[in-house]
């Protein structure tokens, strides 16, 4: 199984980015397809995050952003 993207969804028409409000999980904790990751926090809504995959979560940006919409911010790296 190949590993799998944590991106910056579009949450809604007329949002191009968004910024973490908070983390779920820790960088390095197994977490679960469906899991939320974390809570997603735009100028309309705010929302949680789920995880695309099952396995290791890999945290790649520093910081809360914002960050564009499509934006990878972490891996999933499968089990």
């Amino acid at each position: 199984m190949s590993d799998a993207s944590v991106l910056i969804p579009k949450p809604g028409q007329g949002i191009t980015e968004g910024s973490i409000a908070e983390w779920l999980h820790e960088d390095g904790h197994h977490v679960i397809e469906g899991e939320a990751l974390y809570v997603l926090e735009t100028d309309k809504v705010e929302l949680e995050v789920d995880s695309p995959a099952t396995g290791t979560l890999k945290i790649l940006v520093d910081g809360v952003g914002p960050f564009d919409v499509g934006t990878e911010i972490a891996r999933i790296i499968t089990d």
